[in-house]
C-alpha cells in the first residue's frame, strides 16, 4: 500500500526560520500527503506565514506547548489509523529538511517493515557541513550520549544504521506506533523526548534506524530538541533539564522494587553532586543539580504515568537494547582521549611563565637579601613587639575560636563581632602552628620578597620583558609605605601591601574561570580585612570590572561575597550604634599617626617625616628644607615615567593604571581626615599608608607601560628609577639596624613574669593596667591571663566613643588608686577579679607634647600605690611597676568569667554562613586537572590575535557555543568522577568486530570513532610570523604575537 505521510510543523515563533522551513517543505522531491501546522506562537508574523503556506490544517493554540504536546494535538485531528503505512513526519519551525530528506526517510521504512522510527542527519542551520547530531544512545546507568555531535560531515558516519534512538527533530514514525506508545512523555518537554520514545519503541519490538542521506538543518531554537543558544543562562538551564530528564528516566526504567530506593537517594545525591560541581569549578550548575533532584522527587504522578506508559507497550526485555547502549568504559576512554588531545594542544601552544628563566627568581632573591639584611636583628626571635605588634595566642585552636561572633576578651569584655582581620591572623598563625607568633617574625623578614613576587606577577600582566618585570618587583618591594609600616610595627598595613599585587594579578584573570574568580575573592577579602579603608577604591574597581566583563559578569560579581560575609556582623554592630565610618578603622592595636602633608603623600611617605630624611638632615646638620628637596628629586624618575605613559603607546591601559594610583592617593588623603579610633585620650586617624600602597602600585603599572613602549632603551631609565628609589629608602630601611625602629625582638610576653606564672594555673588572672597619658591623664584597662594578644583586639572597642557604667566604675577605681585618697578599692578589686596592678611606662604622642606631664602622673601614681595598704609591691619589671592584691580566694568572680554561651544563636549562625561561603570559595579556588584541561581546550579554540604590545590582558572565553558544555548527568559517583566533562563521545570496537545481523534483529550501532571537537576557526589559524610571547593567568597561558622589536630582549 502506498504510504501516506502527514507532516506536522510546530511553530513557536515566526521569522526567517519558519519561512525557510516552510519553503523547504514545499521543495521536497516526495511531498507529504498532508501538512498540519500547529501555531503555538503569539506573533502575527507566524500566523501569516503559516496561512500563506496553505497547510492542510492550521491549528492555533493559545499557549506555547512543548513539542510533544503540540504533535499530540495535531495527531488528535487525524482520522483513525488504518494501517502501518500511515506515517508522521515531525518538524519544528527551526528544522528545514533538504529536498531529498523525506524520500530518503521513506525508503528506509519501506525496506524493512520492522523499522518503525527513522531519523535524519541533523546539520547546522548556517553550515550544512557541520553535523549537529546523528543518533543517540545511553550508558548502562541511563546517561544520554550523542553518537555523533558537532563534527564536520565527511561521510565518515554514513554507515551507521540501527541505533537506540534518534532525535525528535525530523523524526519519521509510524502513526500506529505513535498511538500505541501514547506519544512523547509529557515529563520530557525538551530533552530526551526522542531518546525515551525510541527506547519504548525498541522495547515494543520495533527497530530504530538512521538515514544519512536525509539531512535536516536545525537552528536549535529549543522547540524540537534542546536550545543551542550560547547564552550562559540558557546553557545552565539546559544542563539542569538534562539532569532532570535522566533522573526521570531512571525512575521510569527502574525495576519496581528499586523505585523507592531511587526516590530516597534523589535529594541526597543531588546535594552531593552539587558539592562535586563546586569542586569542578561549576557553581552555576549547582542550582540545576538541586532543582532537578527536587523536581523529580516531588513530580507527582509523572513517574507513575511514565512507568504505566512503558509497561503497556513493552514486548521484550531490557536485554534486547543492551547491545545498543554504550559501555561506561568506552565513554571514559573517549574522554581520556579527548583530555590527552587537549593536553597535546596545550603543550604545543602554551609556554610556562618561566619565572626563573626570565629573571624573576633573581629579583625576588635580591628582595630577600635586602629583607634579611634590614631585619637581621629580628632573625631567630620567636615574637615581635613594638608599635601595633603583639604576640598571637599560643593555641591555633584559640586563633580560630575568635572568629565570627562571640566574646571579645578586651578589658571588661563584651559580646560582639570579630574583626575580619582575625581570620587573616588565624591563617597566618596556622602556617607556623607550633609557634603562631613566629609567623609575624617570618612576615617581617619575608615582606619584601613576597611583595616583590606579587609585583613581578602583576607586572607580567603588563609586559613580557624580564627587565621591566624585575623593575616592577623591586620598586614595589622598596615602596616607602611598606618600609614605614615595617619599622612602625603595623602588621595589618604590611599584609595589605603584600597582598595588593597578588589581588590585581588574580583579578585580571577573574573572568576566565571560577577558580580564578574564587582566588580573587579570597585575596580581596584578606586585603580589605587588613585595610578596610581600601574598600571604596576596590568597590569602584569591581564595578568597572563588571561593566566590562560581558557575559562573564557573574564571575566578577561573585568576588566581594567572602568579604561581605566577613564584614557583615561588624557592619551591623557599628551601624546599630550609628558609627558607619568606624567600619573603616584600622584593625589591631590603634596607633597614632602624624598628619603628613599632601605633597609627602604624593611621594609615597605616610609618616610625615619623609621616611627618616628629616632626622638624617638634622643629624648631618643640614637645613630641614634640604630633605624636602632631595627626596622629590630622588623619586622624580618614577613619577616622570608614570606620567610619560600617557603620551606613549598603550594610553588606555596607562590611564587605567593612573586611575588606580589616583584612587589610592585619594584614599590616603581621606584616611588622614577620618578619626574614628581612640588610643587612650587621643583620637587617631586611619593609617594613610594602605591607600599609598594602592597609589604606588598604580604608579608602577603606569611606569612599566611607559618603559614597555620605549623599547630596548627602557633599561636605562628603569635602573635609574630603581637606584634613586633605593637611595630614598635608606634612612627608613636601616632604622632597625641603627636602633631607631620601634619594632624589637620579643620573648612573647606582654606581662611581667609573675603574672604569667600565675596565669598558667589561673587563666582568668586579672591585671589592672594603668598607662599615664601625655596630657597627664591615665588610661586603665583589665588584662586577663598572661596578656593581650593581637587577635583579641577589636575595632568595636577602639571606636567606642562613650563610656558604659562599668567603664566609668573602672575609671573611678583606677583614678583613686593613682592618687592618695580615702577610697576603699577592695570591694571593686574583688568584684572585678583583680590580682595585680601594673603601672606601665608612659604613652607618647609622636612628639606633640613633651613627656613631663606623663612622667609626673606616673610618679604620683607610683607613690600612691606604694602607700596603699591593699597593694603589695612586687617591683619594677620590663613592663612597668607591679603590685599584687590578695583577693583571699582563687574563685573567679562573675565579672571576670566568660559568659556561658556568649553569642548564642547568632554566633552559630554567623560561623555557619561564613564557613559555608569561605569554604565553598576555597574549594573553587583549588586548581584541578579538569579545569586546566577545559581552559586549555578553550585556549586551543581561540584564534591568535596580533596586538601592538604583548600585554597580559585576560581573554574571555569564546562567544560561540562550546559543545563540551552540554552535560551528561551521570548515575553514580564513580561514573561521575570518571567522566569529568559534560559531554560524551562513543568509542566502539573496530568495524570488523561488528557482527552481521538479520534485518529484523536488534542491531548494534556502527562504530563511531571518538573525535575531539575543535573550533573550525582554529583550524584555519596559521602560525604567526612574528615571534610569540606569553600571557599567563592563574590557569592558562595564552600565546600572542608580539612585536619583533621586542624579540630578543632578556633584560
Amino acid at each position: 500500500m502506498y504510504p501516506r505521510v502527514t507532516a506536522i510543523v510546530v511553530a513557536q515563533s515566526g521569522g526567517p526560520h519558519l519561512q525557510r522551513t516552510l519553503d523547504a517543505l514545499a521543495e521536497q522531491t516526495r511531498r507529504p500527503d498532508a501538512v498540519i501546522a500547529v501555531d503555538c506562537a503569539t506573533s502575527d508574523d507566524a500566523t501569516r506565514l503559516l496561512s500563506e503556506a496553505q497547510p492542510t490544517q492550521l491549528l492555533s493554540v493559545p499557549e506555547k506547548l512543548a513539542f510533544g504536546a503540540a504533535v499530540a494535538t495535531a495527531v488528535r485531528v487525524l482520522p483513525p489509523t488504518s494501517g502501518p503505512e500511515q506515517l508522521l513526519w515531525l518538524l519544528a519551525h527551526d528544522t528545514a529538511p533538504e529536498p531529498e530528506a523525506l524520500e530518503a526517510l521513506l525508503a528506509a521504512l519501506e525496506v524493512s517493515p520492522s523499522v518503525a522510527v527513522v531519523g535524519p542527519k541533523l546539520v547546522d542551520w548556517d553550515d550544512p557541513a557541520l553535523i549537529r547530531e546523528f543518533g543517540e544512545t545511553m550508558t548502562p546507568f541511563g546517561a544520554s550520549v550523542p553518537l555523533v555531535e558537532n563534527e564536520l560531515d565527511q561521510a565518515q558516519h554514513d554507515g551507521i544504521s540501527d541505533v537506540l534512538a534518534v532525535s525528535s527533530a525530523g523524526m519519521l514514525v509510524r502513526q500506529a506506533l505513535w498511538e500505541r506508545l501514547d506519544g512523547f512523555d509529557p515529563a520530557l518537554p525538551t530533552v530526551d523526548d526522542g531518546l525515551d520514545f525510541c527506547t519504548r519503541a525498541r522495547l515494543a519490538g520495533f527497530r530504530v534506524t538512521l538515514v544519512a542521506q536525509a539531512r535536516v538543518a536545525i537552528a536549535g531554537d529549543g522547540v524540537a530538541g534542546p536550545n543551542l543558544s550560547p547564552k550562559w543562562t540558557v546553557r545552565r538551564r539546559l544542563a539542569g533539564e538534562r539532569r532532570r530528564a535522566q533522573l526521570h528516566r531512571r525512575m521510569a526504567y527502574a525495576p519496581g522494587w528499586a523505585v523507592f530506593l531511587h526516590w530516597l537517594t534523589l535529594v541526597p545525591l543531588g546535594i552531593l553532586r552539587g558539592l562535586l560541581r563546586l569542586l569542578r569549578k561549576e557553581p552555576g550548575s549547582i542550582g540545576g543539580e538541586l532543582g532537578a533532584a527536587f523536581r523529580v522527587a516531588f513530580s507527582g504522578l509523572a513517574v507513575s504515568n511514565a512507568r504505566r506508559r512503558l509497561a503497556s507497550a513493552r514486548e521484550v526485555g531490557w536485554a534486547a537494547v543492551a547491545p545498543l547502549r554504550v559501555p561506561s568504559a568506552a565513554v571514559r576512554r573517549a574522554r581520556a582521549l579527548k583530555r590527552e588531545a587537549a593536553t597535546v594542544r596545550q603543550q604545543g601552544e602554551r609556554q610556562d611563565l618561566d619565572f626563573f628563566g626570565t629573571g624573576g627568581g633573581w629579583a625576588v632573591l635580591a628582595a630577600l637579601l635586602v629583607g634579611v639584611a634590614l631585619f637581621f636583628p629580628l632573625v631567630g626571635s620567636g615574637a615581635l613587639s613594638g608599635g601595633g605588634l603583639l604576640p598571637l595566642d599560643a593555641s591555633v585552636g584559640q586563633l580560630w575560636a575568635n572568629l565570627g561572633y562571640g566574646w571579645r576578651d578586651v578589658s571588661l569584655g563584651f559580646t560582639g563581632a570579630a574583626d575580619p582581620f582575625s581570620a587573616v591572623l588565624a591563617v597566618l598563625g596556622t602556617l607556623t602552628f607550633w609557634q603562631p607568633s613566629l609567623s609575624l617574625v617570618l612576615l617581617w623578614v619575608l615582606a619584601l620578597p613576597l611583595a616583590a613576587l606579587g609585583a613581578w606577577l602583576a607586572a607580567a600582566r603588563l609586559t613580557t620583558r624580564p627587565t621591566l618585570r624585575a623593575f616592577g618587583a623591586l620598586v614595589y618591594a622598596l615602596a616607602p609605605t611598606l618600609l614605614v609600616a615595617l619599622q612602625g610595627g603595623r602588621p595589618a598595613a604590611v599584609l595589605a601591601h603584600v597582598l595588593l599585587p597578588w589581588l590585581f594579578f588574580a583579578g585580571l584573570a577573574a573572568r576566565r574561570s571560577w577558580a580564578a574568580s574564587a582566588t580573587t575573592a579570597l585575596l580581596a577579602a584578606a586585603t580589605v580585612a587588613c585595610a578596610p579603608i581600601l574598600i571604596p577604591a576596590l568597590v569602584i574597581a569591581w564595578i568597572a570590572a563588571i561593566a566590562f566583563a560581558g557575559r562573564r559578569a557573574a564571575r566578577i560579581a561573585f568576588i566581594p561575597l567572602p568579604a561581605v560575609v566577613l564584614f557583615a556582623p561588624l557592619v551591623w554592630q557599628q551601624a546599630s550604634r550609628g558609627a558607619w565610618l568606624s567600619v573603616f578603622a584600622d584593625p589591631g592595636v590603634p596607633l597614632d599617626a602624624r598628619q603628613a602633608p599632601a605633597w609627602q603623600l604624593a611621594l609615597g611617605f605616610p609618616d610625615g617625616t619623609l621616611g627618616g630624611w628629616h632626622q638624617l638632615a638634622k643629624m648631618l646638620e643640614l637645613p630641614e628644607a634640604s630633605a624636602n628637596l632631595i627626596v622629590p628629586i630622588l623619586l622624580a624618575p618614577l613619577g616622570i615615567l608614570a606620567i610619560l605613559a600617557l603620551f606613549l603607546r598603550g594610553t588606555v591601559r596607562a590611564i587605567v593604571a593612573l586611575l588606580v594610583a589616583l584612587a589610592g592617593f585619594l584614599t590616603a588623603v581621606t584616611a588622614l581626615h577620618l578619626q574614628v579610633a581612640v588610643s587612650g585620650g587621643t583620637v587617631v586617624p586611619i593609617w594613610a599608608g594602605s591607600g599609598l600602597s594602592l597609589y604606588w602600585l598604580g604608579l608602577i603599572g603606569a611606569a612599566v607601560l611607559a618603559l614597555s613602549a620605549i623599547g630596548r632603551a627602557a633599561v636605562y631609565p628603569a635602573w635609574v628609577a630603581i637606584v634613586t628609589l633605593a637611595v630614598a629608602a635608606v634612612p627608613i630601611g636601616i632604622a632597625t639596624l641603627n636602633g631607631n625602629a620601634v619594632v624589637q625582638e620579643s620573648d612573647g610576653r606582654t606581662m611581667p613574669a609573675v603574672v604569667t606564672a600565675k596565669a598558667a594555673t589561673q587563666p582568668r588572672t586579672g591585671t589592672l593596667r594603668i598607662v599615664p597619658q601625655p596630657d597627664g591623664g591615665i588610661r586603665a584597662d583589665i588584662v586577663r591571663g598572661s596578656g593581650q594578644t593581637l587577635e583579641d583586639q577589636s575595632t568595636l572597642a577602639d571606636t567606642e566613643r562613650s563610656l558604659t557604667a562599668a567603664q566609668r566604675n573602672l575609671a573611678l577605681l583606677a583614678g583613686n588608686l593613682s592618687s592618695r585618697s580615702g577610697y576603699d578599692a577592695s570591694p571593686q578589686l574583688k568584684r572585678l577579679g583583680i590580682d595585680f596592678v601594673l603601672l606601665a611606662p608612659p604613652a607618647t604622642a609622636l612628639g606633640k607634647q613633651d613627656a613631663s606631664a606623663a612622667d609626673a602622673t606616673r610618679s604620683r601614681a607610683s607613690i600612691a600605690m606604694d602607700a596603699n595598704p591593699l597593694l603589695a609591691p612586687v617591683g619594677a619589671t620590663t613592663n612597668g611597676r607591679l603590685w599584687a592584691f590578695d583577693r583571699g580566694t582563687a574563685v573567679v568572680p562573675p565579672a571576670a568569667q566568660i559568659p556561658a554561651g556568649a553569642g548564642g544563636l547568632w554566633r552559630m549562625l554567623v560561623l555557619i554562613v561564613q564557613g559555608v561561603v569561605i569554604g565553598a570559595t576555597l574549594l573553587m579556588a583549588i586548581p584541578t586537572t579538569r579545569s586546566a584541561d577545559r581552559v586549555s581546550d578553550l585556549s586551543a579554540r581561540r584564534p591568535h590575535r596580533r596586538k601592538e604590545d604583548a600585554a597580559v590582558e585576560p581573554d574571555d572565553e569564546p562567544d560561540e557555543r562550546d559543545p563540551a558544555a552540554d552535560g551528561v548527568a551521570d548515575e553514580s559517583l564513580d561514573e561521575y568522577e570518571a567522566e569529568p566533562e559534560d559531554e560524551a563521545v562513543v568509542e566502539s570496537a573496530e568495524e570488523d568486530d561488528v557482527p552481521e545481523r538479520e534485518p529484523d534483529a536488534v542491531v548494534q550501532p556502527e562504530p563511531v570513532e571518538p573525535a575531539i571537537e575543535e573550533d573550525r576557526d582554529a583550524e584555519r589559524v596559521t602560525t604567526p610570523p612574528a615571534p610569540t610571547t606569553l600571557e599567563d593567568g592563574l590557569e592558562e597561558t595564552i600565546i600572542r604575537p608580539r612585536r619583533t622589536t621586542d624579540g630578543g630582549d632578556r633584560g
